[in-house]
């Protein structure tokens, strides 16, 4: 096993995909397989606008080099509209160099797209539309078993199980998993939420016991799957307190 990871290194086959982060990327490898990432910050820090970069950055990057990407995105916070005008903001950064807002996309409060920023933004409308489609998007709260019995059936489909024999307590023969190939090895299968917080609440559960059950389930799954998780945290208002002082 671990002589088949070595190769595969030096293959190139954990290269990573982009993230967008050239300056640090030499201590973070860009956007590994089966790793899993929790980007924290105090609330209005850009962490969505971070994760959309890293997240349309990576399928960009897997589309230009072959690789075939599948993501899951739980988008509790921002509304598909919303979405899709940020989106249209770092697709027109990243191709133009040029900044339109998005609240000046959408017509916010005296902000007016001017013809040549119209122009731009409809010239980019069936690129956005054909990348929206390309990822799983779940815009209502999930609890943690709901959202690990969707990975489970997501995956089941992306490759099989490695099943071992072996004899329960009542001396019944039975199977258990031990493994999971994918039928595509070089495949990445990333899984993005914004944020661990908003998720829905298992019955009897507290926040915290909530949002530890969902680290834990996404540690089972990037284990078992080889998945990438890209989870949001907001810090809570002492740590904000903390912060500032």
């Amino acid at each position: 096993m671990m002589k088949e990871r070595i190769e595969a290194g030096l293959s190139g086959d954990y290269e990573g995909l982009d993230n967008g982060l050239e300056r640090i990327n030499k201590y973070i490898f860009k956007t590994q397989k089966a790793c899993y990432y929790l980007l924290g910050g105090l609330s209005g820090s850009a962490k969505t606008t971070f994760l959309d970069f890293v997240i349309l950055n990576a399928i960009q990057d897997a589309e230009a080099k072959g690789i075939s990407i599948n993501v899951i995105y739980y988008s509790w916070e921002i509304d598909e509209t919303t979405k899709k005008a940020n989106w249209l903001s770092i697709l027109i950064y990243k191709k133009y160099n040029i900044v339109i807002a998005p609240e000046k996309i959408k017509g916010y409060g005296e902000f007016r797209l001017n013809e040549d920023e119209k122009k731009l933004i409809f010239s980019e409308l069936d690129e956005l539309e054909r990348i929206f489609k390309k990822i799983n998007w779940i815009w209502e709260s999930q609890n943690p078993t709901g959202m690990y019995k969707y990975w489970w059936d997501f995956m089941g489909k992306k490759g099989k199980y490695i099943k071992e024999p072996y004899t329960d307590e009542h001396d019944k023969k039975q199977e258990r998993i031990v493994s999971f190939e994918l039928n595509d090895p070089k495949e990445y299968n990333i899984v993005a939420g914004d944020h661990l917080a908003l998720a829905k609440i298992e019955r009897g559960f507290t926040l915290k016991q909530n949002i530890d059950k969902l680290s834990e389930f996404s540690v089972i799954a990037r284990n078992l799957f080889k998945m990438t998780f890209i989870w949001l945290q907001q810090f809570n208002q002492v740590f904000n307190k903390i912060i500032t002082n």
